[in-house]
């Protein structure tokens, strides 16, 4: 029997052609902007950068310090504790820790902490809206490939429904496996280590790895599966016909129990594509890199040098250099996962009409494709 995830590579390269080229200037951009939102074959604003070590305030290290700092970097009293006790009481006020100016003035300090940790809001509002418009912009994309255009405000209007229905299933499949990863460990806790925190230690750890390794293996496929497949099935089977998320898993839940063979085969072969789309997006990425960085770069320099290299003004240029560079390349990757988002979703949706006509979302694209 012919596995349809080996037959189909070379359609989904026919199709995405086909919608893509000739080149249409507006075409590729409003795609680049869908792209940039649901991360494409690997890449974009999806991965969430962690914050922590934030480094040690007041801590000057060995030989700092303040004034009477000893050796190992502690404080201690350089004069007889007589003479401290004889001092006035706002003078007591005054000692700091090593390392700290005494003359930082305390609304400085809280106005500095108030931007950091407005910054730190703004950045997880904005990582929210953006989760949140991934699930909505998954059905304007799919709209474009199953139509071959795109209009991004018709599409996301007509859509509201299903992304709202995929937010929320992706929200609940979260929880649902964050909750059985919790349940797990606290029946390892009770049952292995006797629900007491003095037996947890790096013997007990290690004598559990082997069941941590499974247990996160099981969890992280099982979620992966879960969710890659609503994502390049259930997401079509809903944009092109009717089904809701649940209703549009219990229609793949029957296909899948009646061809295991074919949806395997399709998820060996998709992680290779994967993982050769993503070496490919990493390598043109660092050619744009360097591309954009000698233009960009050789522009913040001259306007560095020529503002009298160290000013206020000299910096604030390189940043609007800066900036401008770091929008640049945004644009330039989403441009890069263009096609490669293309062909994989193209892909999936092939392999999908190919094991069940049924469930087929693109009966238009595979015939003009293969009638070619």
């Amino acid at each position: 029997m012919a596995l349809h995830a080996v037959d189909d590579i070379d359609d989904a390269i026919d199709a995405t052609k086909a919608f893509l080229f000739p080149f249409e200037k507006w075409t590729w951009l409003k795609l680049a902007f869908v792209v940039f939102f649901i991360g494409g074959g690997g890449g974009g604003l999806n991965n969430v950068q962690s914050f922590g070590n934030v480094g040690d305030f007041g801590n000057g290290g060995p030989g700092s310090g303040s004034g009477g700092g000893s050796a190992s970097g502690e404080f201690s009293l350089s004069a007889p504790l007589e003479s401290v006790a004889g001092l006035p009481g706002d003078a007591l006020l005054q000692v700091s820790e090593p390392g700290v100016p005494s003359d930082v003035p305390t609304e400085a300090l809280a106005g500095l902490g108030f931007v950091v940790f407005a910054l730190l809001g703004l950045i997880v509002l904005l990582a929210l809206v953006y989760g949140i418009l991934s699930n909505f912009m998954e059905f304007v994309l799919t709209q474009a490939l199953i139509d071959r255009e795109i209009h991004v405000r018709r599409y996301f209007s007509d859509h509201v429904g299903n992304g709202v229905q995929l937010f929320l299933f992706r929200l609940a499949l979260g929880v649902v496996w964050l909750g059985v990863a919790l349940a797990i460990g606290a029946a390892v806790f009770f049952l292995a280590l006797g629900g007491e925190m003095a037996n947890v230690g790096a013997s007990s750890i290690l004598a559990l790895s082997g069941l941590f390794i499974v247990v996160f293996a099981v969890l992280a496929v099982s979620y992966g599966v879960v969710f890659g497949f609503t994502t390049v099935f259930v997401v079509p089977m809903m944009t092109a016909s009717d089904d809701g998320v649940l209703s549009g898993w219990s229609r793949l839940w029957g296909s899948m129990k009646a061809e295991p063979k074919q949806y395997l085969a399709y998820f060996g072969l998709s992680i290779v594509l994967q993982i050769g789309v993503g070496i490919l997006q990493a390598i043109l990425g660092v050619i744009a890199l360097i591309v954009l960085l000698i233009p960009f770069g050789l522009l913040g320099l001259v306007l560095f040098l020529a503002l009298g290299g160290g000013g206020m003004l000299a910096w604030a240029a390189v940043g609007i250099v800066g900036t401008l560079g770091f929008l640049a390349l945004v644009v330039v990757g989403a441009l890069i996962q263009v096609p490669l988002t293309t062909f994989l979703r193209y892909y999936a949706m092939l392999v999908l009409g190919d094991i069940d006509t049924d469930l087929d979302p693109i009966p238009e694209v595979r015939a003009d494709i293969r009638s070619a």
